[in-house]
């Protein structure tokens, strides 16, 4: 009798070991399911917010591309014997518009700030994400740099160095025309800088673009 109810008992705790197992084996099932899932709705999102980005970048590449040809146009006029007329006055402020650039990095942030980045166990997709968004912060740089320009330098002059008045008389309104001339001309330098800086961002949304659809794919 005791014989038998050793291996009654033996027999109902393998039985329940091995219901232990295949539970467990089923909830990690469904766990790996899960996180499957959240990765390629991660990636999609990521996928989705880069071609926006791209879509931004090109419209200011677009934009550059007018205001170096703007600022080619300004340079012979000021401080020579063509007669100045609106055109280079509109051209001057035209040039003041500068071109930000705001990523949309909220699915990225929220990779971070979740830790759900290690969802993404490819290494080399990781990586270029994370090259990704630290090539931004770089173009950010250029981007403020750029704008420094233009506030401190062309923005104060046409604040300071500016009569308006001129205007009804028919005369340039830009009093020290050399001193302009020669900010429009190291403007130049910097559009072609963040123009240079813009380019390369968009290398890099398709380089990631590309290695997000072989990974979702």
């Amino acid at each position: 009798m005791a014989k038998a109810t050793w291996k009654y008992t033996l027999r109902e705790i393998i039985i329940v070991i091995i219901g232990i197992s295949i539970a467990f084996s089923m909830n990690k099932c469904a766990d790996n399911v899960s996180d499957n899932k959240l990765r390629k709705q991660y990636l999609t999102n990521l996928k989705s917010d880069i071609e926006a980005d791209k879509t931004q970048l090109t419209d200011n590449i677009e934009a550059i591309n007018k205001k170096l040809k703007t600022c080619a146009e300004i340079i012979p006029v000021l401080n020579s014997d063509q007669h100045p007329d609106m055109r280079l006055m509109n051209n001057i402020f035209a040039i003041v518009k500068y071109q930000t650039f705001s990523p949309k990095n909220i699915t990225y942030k929220t990779l971070i700030n979740s830790g759900d980045l290690k969802l993404i166990d490819n290494f080399q997709l990781k990586t270029s994400i994370q090259q990704h968004y630290s090539n931004y912060e770089d173009m950010s740089e250029v981007y403020t740099r750029h704008t420094s320009l233009i506030q401190d330098y062309l923005g104060n002059y046409l604040v300071n160095h500016a009569d308006y008045d001129q205007i009804m008389q028919g005369k340039s309104p830009f009093l020290d025309e050399i001193k302009l001339k020669n900010i429009v001309r190291a403007m130049l330098t910097t559009f072609d800088e963040k123009k240079k800086s813009t380019q390369e961002g968009i290398t890099s949304c398709d380089v990631l673009i590309s290695t997000i659809d072989k990974e979702i794919n």
